[in-house]
């Protein structure tokens, strides 16, 4: 089912990407419309900020109610973009409240000083001469670039992707992700040990890590990478649970940690141990899943299909920037 708002915005050079994702230019911003739910819109507008972005938040956010906009926020204020969210209302309104919006926002940046951007996203030179759409990094959104930049940019992205296909290892990915699950575990253990306390956020650091190991030694990144980042991401919740009660051991018996390892170990897996630590492992293994939800983009975003189809979404929407 097509997005009848965006079809609407057709009319204003804006072109859908796909059901969710539009983009085109307002006043000469270029913007970034995303669908997250019903009637609600995310609004990217490319801009350059380099200091003073909470003041401008608030300045905005004021001058946006001021102005009488309803329904509407700015989220954040980054150095290449910032993010706004709208609700339009129903059918034929809905058209109206978004150009209402736009007209408003992108009229009180140019009151704040805030022009459209005019540095590349990619290399940073100034004036360039097209635009198109970014999905990694700090400049997510339609944004200017140089035409030449993007194709040197797509011509890399698949040679490195071929690169790992050919010669990317399972065997060294598998290590790296091992040391990067050890040291996501290490920081949560920490909190276990000084707070006895877990964290979502911090539970995400194992997927995170494990998978920046797992790249970093230069496994082959393609579905069996996320795989095993998943599994050790499990295996790591009894582990921390083997270790925590360890150190517990040790700390309340003054014993030396190896030899509190050894004893755990010796009866972790009884009856009687297993019913008093399920409860707890059965909370981590939740948080485990939580922290890879929150992880998910960062590893999905690692692999070789992605990069590939970032490379070619750029390049699809690569336009004629209209300032220049």
């Amino acid at each position: 089912m097509e997005n009848t708002l965006f079809q609407s915005m057709e009319q204003f050079d804006f072109a859908p990407v796909n059901q969710r994702l539009c983009v085109g230019t307002w006043k000469n911003y270029a913007v970034t419309l995303q669908q997250y739910s019903g009637r609600n819109y995310f609004v990217f507008v490319a801009v350059r900020v380099e200091s003073g972005r909470s003041a401008l938040r608030k300045r905005l956010r004021a001058a946006l109610k001021e102005a009488g906009i309803k329904r509407c926020s700015v989220n954040q204020v980054m150095k290449n973009h910032i993010q706004a969210t709208v609700t339009v209302g129903k059918d034929d309104s809905a058209h109206s409240d978004l150009c209402g919006f736009l007209d408003a926002l992108t009229g009180i940046l140019r009151q704040n000083g805030i022009g459209p951007a005019n540095t590349c996203a990619i290399t940073g030179a100034p004036n360039p001469d097209s635009l198109c759409l970014m999905q990694n990094g700090g400049c997510y959104g339609f944004q200017p670039v140089f035409a030449s930049a993007v194709r040197q940019s797509d011509y890399e992205t698949k040679a490195q992707t071929e690169e790992n296909e050919l010669n990317g290892s399972y065997l060294t990915g598998l290590l790296g992700a091992v040391l990067g699950m050890v040291a996501g575990m290490a920081v949560n253990l920490l909190l276990m040990v000084l707070a006895h306390k877990i964290s979502v956020w911090l539970f995400a650091l194992i997927p995170f890590c494990a998978m920046f190991g797992y790249k970093r030694m230069k496994g082959k990144t393609n579905w069996v990478a996320m795989l095993i980042v998943i599994v050790l991401s499990l295996i790591a919740v009894p582990l921390m649970e083997y270790i925590y009660l360890a150190i517990s051991v040790a700390k309340k018996y003054d014993a030396p940690l190896g030899e509190a390892l050894k004893e755990v170990g010796r009866v972790f897996f009884q009856s009687k141990v297993l019913k008093e630590t399920t409860p707890e492992m059965l909370k981590m293994l939740l948080f485990m899943a939580l922290g890879v939800a929150v992880s998910w983009g960062y590893m999905r975003g690692n692999l070789n299909t992605a990069k590939a189809e970032g490379a070619k979404t750029q390049m699809e929407t690569l336009r004629k920037n209209p300032n220049v």
